[in-house]
């Protein structure tokens, strides 16, 4: 007997290939509940609030045995099978799904085969892989919720990998551009149709249009997404998809696929406004000589911009005082903090400065879907808007950079490079004179950049009130609690636009209904639209990327190297480095000696990553520091002369943690983890294991010896 469990759309179930008829209601939300626990043991408890919501009744969990035996029957392949589908035990139910039964399992494996393949240039079969996941997907769904918080969380994750598949696979398509068109017209025409916040996706279809000749088509979908952005939630087309807009209005050759650039095409070339000075150092300046490209490629800056006077003001010395030699400027800090918005805003009060052009560039470091422009592409990029289309095409990355410094010599142009993801993208571009200056905006401190570098924080709470007031409208902030509302936005720019644009698109909803909504730490996330931004950011962690999910495992005041080596199994040095790491990458922030902070928004993406880890290798790391600390406490506890008992040697796996020598020490390191002390015995208390006594220990050394430190 085979049996074939399907989640994806209406849920339903087949033994040997013949659908089975499921009950209705909760013994079917009740099914979908363990498949997305695929083989792990669910609690009871979590099955009732699943089920019956935050009040369930009193014979909810009489009910539930019921629906199990409902759905063991249905599921039995005898009627007493050796190994049955749906066990109890560990205080819950499992349900037993084998390799290939479940459709979300598979379309999961599919779907990072696809990616793969895509990232190896493999386009063929990264084509047929994702469409062979996209094709697990019913056309239509029926019916409504089938489940609560849980199965509703585990089917949008699902959507959302569907949504990135579908675009993965339009990506290769206009790779490959093989055989007639129609088909992937109308693939995208559903698919913005049905996610039309989606510029990736408006911005393929508006490739397509162009290349098979539609130039009002494209113009027009242009038109569409601006205003579905507009209408849902208050902001402008990106820059990629406005300069993707200008090249379909300028018929840029380059939107074509290169087979149809080797045909005669009937699109115009490029055209470019001839300089009125000719380029100092210059040779050639007579009839015939081609004209110098004045590019002027700075997008429309945001509308709501409150606050930054101080940081607009040396921005505004820096660049508006460029000589004989140019300048370059980063911008950097956590994801949110409005790099680019004050980026923009600098480079627009500057513009005239720069008489021979402004060159805008995304270099892609905030995108977690797409990778970021490789170093190589930068210069090449810059060259043709230096240029014109007949850039020369270097061959290597050297020449490029030589080919761009060559153009910006003697001239007075700005380039602004948004986004850099690496210090490789934005090296050696400047040439050794002229008036050029270069503006980077970045997550981490660029080493290859000479200059200012500006580090960029949240907002002050007045400026980012006054902010939520812009995105929201003042009328609708009135007497509510807007400054509870910014501060669970962390006062970041970018979470206060989001919450200011979800007031503005709800009008029914009160402040302090959206305030109620964000203390939720399951919803936070999702309201402040902040994730794809914090994916982006751990890209790039390498080896630091697991300290940085199992801090997510924790709720600490603050973070210590010696956390960080007992939540990795690593030394002292390793986790110091992968510290380090973590602090360019602006995840962590240093608050003293050997002590650093993650904000509250970063703990809580960090402890979805932490989530998807095996739940044997989180308990293990979380006991790690609960019994390093409890050891340490202890030892503390000896040194101050307090009678608590505390026998290490039952944990030989124990990591040290801190030499304490001395009473000073002992009462300077109590002092110092005090709040850790407490937040950790209060996560060991709910545990139901060995570290439970490791937290009564915990809670005798905090509860003796803080009345000692206060008063110290």
């Amino acid at each position: 007997m085979t049996l074939a469990f399907r989640i994806l759309g209406t849920p339903c179930v087949h033994r040997d290939g013949q659908p089975l008829r499921l009950p209705a209601g909760r013994p079917t939300s009740l099914l979908v509940t363990l498949l997305v626990h695929t083989n792990q043991a669910v609690p009871v408890g979590a099955l009732v609030d699943e089920l019956w919501g935050q009040k369930p009744p009193a014979s909810a969990v009489p009910n539930l045995r019921s629906h199990i035996c409902q759905l063991r029957t249905l599921l039995a392949s005898s009627p007493s099978p050796e190994t049955p589908r749906l066990s109890a035990g560990a205080g819950g139910y499992r349900l037993r799904v084998c390799p290939g039964e479940l459709d979300a399992v598979e379309f999961d494996r599919l779907v990072s085969d696809g990616h793969s393949a895509l990232a190896r240039g493999e386009l063929h079969a990264a084509s047929a892989v994702l469409g062979q996941a996209l094709s697990m997907w019913p056309t239509s769904t029926s019916g409504g919720p089938i489940g609560g918080p849980i199965v509703t969380a585990a089917l949008d994750r699902l959507r959302q990998r569907r949504i990135g598949a579908a675009e993965a696979y339009f990506t290769c398509q206009l790779e490959l551009w093989e055989g007639s068109s129609a088909d992937l017209v109308a693939r995208l025409r559903t698919h913005v149709a049905e996610n039309p916040l989606r510029e990736c996706a408006w911005a393929q279809l508006m490739t397509v249009l162009y290349r098979i000749g539609d130039i009002a088509g494209a113009l027009d979908t242009f038109t569409t997404a601006r205003r579905s952005l507009a209408d849902d939630l208050g902001v402008q087309p990106s820059t990629e998809l406005c300069d993707l807009h200008r090249a379909v209005l300028r018929r840029d050759p380059s939107l074509l696929h290169p087979r149809q650039r080797l045909a005669e095409s009937p699109v115009r070339p490029r055209t470019w406004r001839a300089r009125t000075a000719p380029v100092e150092g210059s040779t050639s300046t007579g009839p015939g000589t081609p004209p110098v490209p004045v590019p002027h490629e700075l997008p429309h800056d945001v509308n709501a911009f409150v606050g930054r006077g101080a940081e607009l003001d040396r921005l505004h010395d820096v660049l508006s005082t460029v000589g004989d030699r140019p300048v370059a400027v980063a911008v950097y800090g956590m994801p949110g903090t409005g790099k680019s918005a004050l980026a923009m805003r600098a480079a627009a009060a500057v513009v005239d400065r720069f008489p021979d052009g402004q060159i805008y560039l995304d270099l892609g470091g905030s995108a977690a879907d797409t990778p970021p422009l490789a170093p190589a592409e930068v210069p090449a990029r810059l060259a043709r808007s230096l240029a014109g289309p007949s850039a020369p095409a270097p061959s290597t990355l050297a020449e490029a950079h030589a080919l761009v410094r060559s153009l910006l010599f003697g001239r007075r142009i700005l380039l602004l490079l948004d986004n850099a993801a690496e210090a490789a993208q934005v090296a050696d571009l400047l040439p050794v004179r002229g008036g050029s200056a270069l503006l980077v905006t970045t997550r981490a401190r660029l080493p290859t950049v000479e200059g200012l570098h500006l580090r960029l924080g949240p907002l002050a709470e007045a400026d980012a009130v006054e902010l939520l007031h812009h995105s929201a409208g003042r009328q609708r902030i009135n007497g509510g609690p807007a400054a509870i509302v910014v501060d669970l936005c962390e006062r970041l720019p970018l979470t206060v636009r989001a919450a200011g644009s979800r007031l503005a698109q709800r009008p029914h909803w009160s402040v302090a209904r959206l305030a109620t909504r964000l203390r939720d730490e399951c919803h936070r996330l999702d309201e402040l639209a902040i994730r794809p931004r914090l994916a982006a950011s751990c890209r790039f962690l390498g080896d630091a990327g697991a300290a940085f999910r199992r801090l997510g495992l924790l709720r600490l005041g603050h973070v210590t190297p010696d956390i960080v080596a007992a939540l990795l199994d690593t030394g002292p040095e390793l986790a110091g480095t992968a510290l380090d790491r973590l602090v360019e990458a602006q995840l962590v922030e240093p608050v003293g000696a050997g002590r650093f902070q993650m904000s509250r928004l970063l703990w809580l993406y960090a402890a979805e990553l932490a989530a998807d880890e095996r739940q044997g290798a989180r308990d293990a790391a979380v006991r790690r520091v609960l019994v390093t600390f409890a050891t340490t406490a202890a030892r503390a506890a000896r040194l101050l002369r307090l009678p608590v008992s505390c026998d290490s040697t039952r944990w030989p796996d124990v990591r040290l943690g801190p030499q304490l020598a001395s009473p000073d020490e002992a009462m300077k390191w109590l002092r110092g983890e005090q709040h850790n002390l407490i937040g950790l015995a209060r996560q060991a208390a709910a545990r139901h294991d060995d570290t439970a006594r490791s937290a009564a220990r915990l809670l005798q050394v905090v509860h003796r010896c803080l009345p000692r430190t206060s008063a110290g």
